[in-house]
């Protein structure tokens, strides 16, 4: 009798303590960045509630898309001139930060901690693909704005698709800190000014000398300089004369435009050659590349 007492009893607590309320299981609402199939923004990813990337906007259609999802303010990090008309028709902002493909610089960095601490979001940032430039930019609002840490930050690299031969902008991500408090922080504009020609073409000229090292370790990475990928340097030239070719003015006639055209369509079968390893394709290529260039400064110097 005694041991069937106690079972009763047993049984009366395990009943009792199964109706105590227990404090509910805290759940992460934001279930990290995702591509979202859209008819009218190419490569839109969904990186917080707050942020998207994405490619340019093209068209009316896409900035009323835009506008759908409430995003308040537009960060181009291309170096063309942003669709101000267009946005402003949507109650839209622009704010101009342009980086390049080798990585984002000191300025960009403070502009991103601006942006991220003053302005009104939600943000969509674009480059003119939206794969590249403009989610390592959004990667480094995340961070600079609604915190996470940088695994969650190269995450977004990865579903973006942002090529690992980009280097300088995963190298960007992973290094990225938050200025001080105290740290002045640029002001924010609608179009920036983008460099001249010349400037471009000084810097696809470092690329060169880079690629003359690599060239002369057999087209492999010299010993004394250890962070240069030939691949990633060709890929590098081939933007440097694409981004060039894309900003041209009227000024500029269709001879020079097509020597910019080849330049880059060279350095195109450069990358290509030196992803196979083939040695003598990455020779000719190169030396097709230094032609077109040549040919183009006679002409125009």
């Amino acid at each position: 009798m005694k041991s069937q007492i106690k079972t009763l009893l047993a049984l009366g607590f395990l009943l009792l303590w199964g109706c105590v309320p227990t404090e509910p299981t805290q759940t992460k609402n934001d279930v990290g960045p995702m591509l979202i199939p859209n008819p009218t923004l190419v490569n839109l990813l969904k990186v917080t509630s707050q942020i998207y990337s994405g490619a340019e906007p093209q068209g009316e259609p896409a900035f009323a898309a835009l506008a759908k999802l409430g995003i308040k303010t537009i960060v181009s990090v291309d170096g063309a001139r942003p669709n101000l008309e267009a946005a402003q028709k949507y109650n839209l902002r622009y704010v101009h930060i342009p980086i390049g493909y080798d990585g984002i610089g000191l300025k960009a960095r403070l502009a991103f901690a601006r942006l991220a601490r003053e302005v009104q979001g939600p943000f969509y940032i674009h480059c003119h693909h939206g794969r590249h430039r403009g989610p390592a930019a959004a990667a480094i609002i995340s961070l600079a704005g609604e915190g996470g840490d940088h695994d969650d930050a190269i995450q977004i690299l990865k579903i973006a698709g942002t090529s690992p031969n980009y280097a300088g902008l995963w190298r960007a991500v992973r290094e990225y800190e938050k200025p001080a408090p105290n740290v002045p922080l640029p002001k924010l504009v609608e179009v920036a000014e983008v460099g001249s020609l010349a400037l471009a073409m000084a810097k696809i000229d470092r690329v060169y000398d880079q690629l003359q090292y690599c060239r002369d370790a057999d087209w492999g990475t010299p010993l004394e300089h250890p962070d240069l990928i030939p691949h990633q340097q060709a890929l590098l030239l081939k933007e440097g004369f694409r981004e060039s070719g894309r900003h041209l003015g009227d000024e500029y006639d269709p001879p020079f435009k097509a020597w910019l055209t080849d330049a880059e369509r060279q350095s195109q079968k450069l990358e290509e050659a030196l992803v196979r390893g083939d040695a003598q394709a990455a020779a000719r290529s190169f030396k097709a590349v230094v032609q077109s260039c040549t040919q183009c400064h006679r002409q125009y110097r």
